[in-house]
């Protein structure tokens, strides 16, 4: 039976899948809560925003196509795996996370789907094992902190200042953007560029979660999530029904 429980980082339309599953990963997040004395009442904690969420665990990178693989029929090797997350950390990049939750009937459960950045990535090689490597990876939840745009609306006299949030530019009628609700037909695949498709979409309502639009060689370029962010895959613009479409 088909292995549906997948680990996998996407970014600038790449999309990987950890070729072996780990034994055990970790998803953490600590509280950041005051606590103090106050005269009278004695220690007492305030809540705040909780911490960022870190995400490990240890795993292998296999040489050959074997063995618990995965990603049978496109198979990548170690170097692949490698240079992917060395860019990220080099290049500073945010990139999405997400657990395909399966149970072993292929029932799927609830997904994992959030930006992060690599923060640690260890490599090591065993006698005996050559071609393998095995790896650490550490991974912290990234927030989005980039300014928003406000206009201050003039107010007439003897009115208070008004100031509203509003996009740099109008979005023509008909284009599909960023977080619209569509519904989706046909078949939906890993990556954008339209290989390994993965499962078909019958009437399914999602959202756009990416758009990439400088890059016409992609064969799929709109990605698809469930309306609560849980990824499924890339798909072709004429597969797409929405408000405007």
């Amino acid at each position: 039976m088909e292995n549906r429980y997948g680990l996998y980082l996407s970014r600038d339309g790449t999309t990987l899948r950890f070729p072996v599953n780990p034994e055990s990963y970790k998803i953490s997040r600590d509280s950041d809560n005051g606590t103090y004395n106050v005269l009278g009442v004695g220690p007492i904690m305030v809540p705040r925003t909780p911490k960022l969420q870190v995400i490990t665990w240890s795993g292998l990178l296999p040489g050959r196509p074997e063995g618990g693989v995965v990603t049978a029929g496109r198979f990548q090797p170690p170097e692949f795996y490698i240079r992917f997350l060395q860019a990220a950390m080099d290049e500073r990049t945010a990139v999405r996370f997400v657990a395909n939750r399966c149970l072993e009937d292929g029932a799927p459960l609830f997904d994992t789907n959030l930006e992060v950045l690599v923060t640690a990535f260890h490599t090591e090689e065993r006698g005996g094992e050559t071609g393998d490597f095995y790896y650490e990876l550490g991974m912290t939840e990234y927030r989005d902190y980039s300014a928003k745009t406000v206009v201050l609306r003039q107010p007439e006299a003897g009115q208070a200042v008004e100031a509203a949030a509003t996009p740099t530019r109008a979005i023509p009628a008909g284009r599909l953007t960023v977080g619209q609700d569509v519904i989706v037909n046909g078949n939906y695949y890993y990556s954008s560029w339209g290989a390994e498709p993965h499962g078909t979409f019958s009437g399914f309502q999602g959202k756009i979660s990416r758009i990439i639009t400088n890059d016409p060689r992609r064969a799929c370029p709109y990605h698809i999530t469930t309306p609560a962010g849980g990824a499924r895959g890339w798909v072709k613009r004429e597969q797409i029904q929405g408000a405007g479409a």
